[in-house]
């Protein structure tokens, strides 16, 4: 029964970035794209700076859209400004929902996240020796709302900032092939080829995620 839950858990993380992608081409095949990509262009400083607040606003306040913002943006401002945007909003965002959540511990939590959340966050055991990598794989695997709750979380259980913040980092740096390929798409050139390669670099880290927690 366990390998059948952990197997339909991955199940739940593919189908959330099969939505995270069905919802960028959605985005980027309205009416008023074309506008967006006309007003972006001419006020390009303008539209960075808001896209990287939206992101640290996303995950202070996890219902907000912000990664959908910073994926469509792709084609607007191009896949690397896109990924910066998104790189530089998840880092300060997890750094303020980091130090929220050391100062105010579970009472502020219980504003923010269901109880389920909050007894998943408890639940949490963490190798010291261990800390950077286990924050790393909960990020990756436990979906997009509970990644959030686990920079508030890595504060109120003790992690030490440095391996959040490397954590965090190397989460990020692991999404740039992702605005990459979301890119490739919007130009049109067949990627079929990654798709394994993909998902087996999937599969591999999600078998290895166990050892790093007790």
């Amino acid at each position: 029964m366990m390998g059948i839950k952990k197997y339909s858990n991955l199940f739940v993380l593919i189908l959330l970035y099969g939505s995270t992608l069905a919802g960028y081409l959605w985005f980027i095949n309205q009416p008023f794209f074309q506008g967006v990509i006309d007003w972006a262009q001419q006020n390009f400083a303008l539209y960075f700076v808001v896209l990287v607040l939206v992101k640290i606003a996303s995950i202070i306040w996890p219902p907000l859209p912000g990664g959908l913002l910073t994926l469509g943006s792709i084609p607007v401002i191009g896949w690397f400004p896109a990924f910066l945007a998104e790189a530089l909003g998840a880092i300060g965002g997890a750094t303020i929902a980091y130090f929220l959540g050391r100062k105010y511990g579970y009472r502020f939590l219980q504003k923010i996240f269901s109880e389920g959340a909050i007894v998943r966050i408890q639940r949490i055991k963490i190798k010291k020796e261990k800390e950077l990598e286990a924050v790393f794989f909960l990020r990756i695997f436990t979906g997009a709302l509970f990644s959030e709750a686990i920079s508030y979380g890595s504060g109120v259980i003790g992690i030490k900032y440095r391996n959040f913040f490397f954590a965090t980092l190397f989460t990020v740096v692991l999404a740039l092939p992702m605005f990459y390929f979301l890119n490739e798409i919007f130009v049109g050139r067949n990627i079929v080829i990654y798709v394994p390669i993909v998902l087996l670099f999937a599969f591999v880290f999600w078998r290895m995620r166990g050892r790093y927690f007790e």
